[in-house]
């Protein structure tokens, strides 16, 4: 098809955008003008405007005549011969810097129009009777709420669904190519560089917005308040759709759950397990590389950020606060134990069903250890082996030597500490209840342990009589002591 071409060279119903006149000799803006010119507009009006004349005209034979001759006059002025399809008009006019300021000026004064307009609209239907404004209202959203969106959601999902019927990954394939040139169109680095940059300015208008809020008191206490109202709405909420669950029987209920859990893709669970660990994994590794020999780099990076911390932090707010806490823990503690003495049932529930719960627990472990009866002796006792043999042994002798020491030095330097921590405790215990505890445990109990008593007690006095015997060391005053005492004892009841 041969082009028509104008003067300048350009195909018919393409302007130079330097030829385009932003404003008129009037000093009007045309930007709107320009737009309604352009191939796409007019297209879309002159699709769009024989309905709307249309149904203008009604049944009026009259105005239909009247209204198609307007039509075809319309669409003559509409339709250009020279418009090239090839060619986007708007793109073109949008390109041009003088458009888009001239457009850009009346764009505030529409906007503040529009809300102009909506707020007189408000303070008109405020200022109704609250008769009148639940009939507007109650009309308004009688007549919205008819089903369509819900209708349009059903529609959606069908239409979804038959494409997925056609093709499983529609979406996907389809989008892939826009996807692609998305994420090669977007640069990265100036997302990561607007953060960065922000980050102060952020920080800056928080501080803007407490200050100014924090300005009216009154009005910020009533935006605070608003909190107890939201948990009271999720509580209700959750009240409400957990009262209908309940609702439910127990078996329908219980394989609905089931069936919930079947769904679920363990393979896919475990292969998110599988590449969380690697990754954790591959932390240690990098650390140990990125660090000097024995010395890897993650314990120092973490080092230096919790002393950065530390070194900010004040430890006489910070150890009020956790005593704050731990006494608004007793305090919670106590409440909930005075809740449920005051009622009887809960009480003696607690103490009857608090077993079960240990119970559970001791099952449990005693069916682990009970695993171990399949376990032929060689494979336990490699198992074993090699468990206690991982623990570091020589670290943990260091903590009890380290413990012995501050024990020790603690005594050096206050000799009497012991004495009183022991005395206090001493004279707090009760002599007689204490007594009368080990006569039932001795006099009655006793008899029920004497068989393993006699099994272990012999052993115990044997290995004592070895260790107190003489022998040519440093604890032998000890010893000697002891032997001592041992035949005091036996003399006096020998007389």
């Amino acid at each position: 098809m041969k082009r028509l071409t104008t003067k300048s060279g350009l195909p018919v119903g393409i302007q130079k955008l330097t030829d385009i006149d932003i404003l008129d000799d009037a000093g009007k803006n045309t930007a709107i003008a320009k737009i309604l010119q352009t191939r796409e507009v007019r297209q879309t009006l002159g699709g769009v405007l024989p309905d709307v004349l249309s149904a203008f005209a009604g049944d009026s034979r009259i105005r239909k005549f009247i209204m198609k001759v307007v039509g075809k006059y319309l669409n003559k002025i509409l339709s250009r011969p020279g418009d090239i399809f090839e060619e986007n008009d708007l793109q073109l006019l949008f390109k041009d810097e003088k458009f888009v300021r001239n457009l850009g000026r009346p764009l505030p004064d529409i906007i503040n129009g529009l809300f102009d307009v909506i707020i007189t609209m408000m303070k008109t239907l405020e200022e109704l009777p609250t008769d009148e404004k639940t009939e507007i209202f109650g009309k308004m959203i009688s007549k919205i709420s008819n089903g369509q969106t819900g209708e349009l959601i059903t529609q959606g999902c069908r239409i979804i669904n038959d494409l997925h019927k056609a093709d499983p990954e529609f979406f996907a394939n389809n989008m892939e190519p826009g996807f692609k040139k998305w994420v090669e169109s977007v640069d990265f680095g100036e997302i990561r560089e607007m953060f960065d940059t922000s980050a102060e300015d952020g920080r800056a208008f928080v501080k803007m917005a407490n200050d100014v809020l924090w300005q009216y008191p009154a009005k910020m206490l009533l935006l605070l308040s608003l909190l107890p109202s939201a948990v009271n709405l999720i509580a209700d909420t959750l009240d409400i759709s957990v009262g209908k669950l309940n609702e439910l029987p127990p078996d329908l209920l219980t394989d609905a759950i089931l069936s919930f859990a079947k769904e679920i893709n363990s393979s896919s669970v475990a292969n998110v397990l599988n590449q969380l660990t690697e990754i954790v994994r591959k932390i240690h590794t990098g650390s140990a590389l990125l660090g000097e020999p024995g010395a890897p780099q993650l314990p120092k990076v973490l080092s230096n950020m919790i002393e950065e911390i530390v070194n900010q932090t004040d430890p006489i707010t910070l150890w009020k606060a956790k005593i704050a806490l731990a006494e608004i823990q007793a305090s919670i503690g106590q409440a909930m134990t005075e809740a449920v003495n005051n009622k009887p049932a809960f009480k003696q529930l607690s103490m009857i069903k608090r077993p079960e719960i240990t119970n559970i627990r001791l099952k449990s472990l005693n069916q682990k250890l009970s695993d171990w009866e399949s376990v032929d002796d060689a494979e336990m006792s490699k198992s074993l082996a090699q468990h206690l043999t991982a623990y570091d042994v020589q670290e943990l002798a260091e903590v009890f030597n380290n413990m012995l020491r501050i024990f020790n030095r603690l005594g050096d330097q206050n000799p009497k500490i012991y004495l009183q921590i022991a005395g206090q405790f001493v004279n707090a215990v009760d002599d007689y209840e204490m007594a009368e505890a080990a006569k039932r445990l001795f006099n009655s109990i006793s008899k029920e342990f004497q068989p393993m008593a006699r099994a272990v007690v012999p052993g115990l006095v044997t290995w004592i009589c070895d260790v107190i015997q003489p022998k040519d060391d440093e604890y032998e005053d000890d010893a000697a002591q002891a032997r001592d005492a041992l035949r005091s004892l036996f003399a006096t009841e020998e007389v």
